[in-house]
């Protein structure tokens, strides 16, 4: 997902990322409580029954689908931020907060976008500033990058058309 926003009177813009979600936590939530539930009446019938070392895999199986889900949910919560202004930029990069944090001049950055390799890659868009380079929106699907790079070279040319600061 891409949201992009441009402020005249401050001359700044700031474009949001974020990775699609197709479930939403507590929906992830339920989907584990159905499986735990489904699993351990399994195993409580074969403990039951005398098959005792059932119910130990099942608890360890419930608990690396349950670490599994969270690492993947966790995931698509990473929020991308460019921050545009005439003479900086900056990228922020985190889950609840900015964990990573790039403020770049912004006559010296550059984007960059590498077609695929191959059909089956996906393109990549670069932030390069003079010896450091960044990806950007690693997430997004291909449409949604090619969006990217429209949006990035309106707000662009919308920056550099502007008259000078006082």
């Amino acid at each position: 997902m891409i949201a992009c926003n441009f402020d005249t009177e401050t001359a700044a813009a700031r474009i949001i990322l974020r990775p699609n979600r197709s479930w939403t936590w507590r929906a992830n939530a339920y989907f584990v409580a159905t499986l735990m539930t489904l699993s351990l009446i399994i195993a409580a019938s074969f403990t039951a029954r005398g098959f005792w070392v059932i119910l130990p895999f099942t608890l360890l199986e419930m608990s690396v689908l349950t670490a599994a889900l969270y690492y993947c949910v966790r995931r698509t919560h990473v929020t991308e931020v460019l921050s545009l202004s005439r003479n900086e930029l900056v990228f922020e990069r985190g889950i609840h907060r900015p964990s990573e944090r790039f403020a770049f001049e912004r006559y010296f950055s550059r984007f960059f976008v590498k077609p695929a390799r191959h059909p089956w890659y996906r393109k990549t868009i670069e932030l390069k500033c003079r010896d450091q380079a960044l990806e950007v929106g690693k997430f997004l699907s291909d449409e949604e990058k090619d969006e990217l790079v429209r949006e990035l070279r309106q707000i662009i040319r919308r920056l550099d058309s502007l008259p000078p600061a006082p």
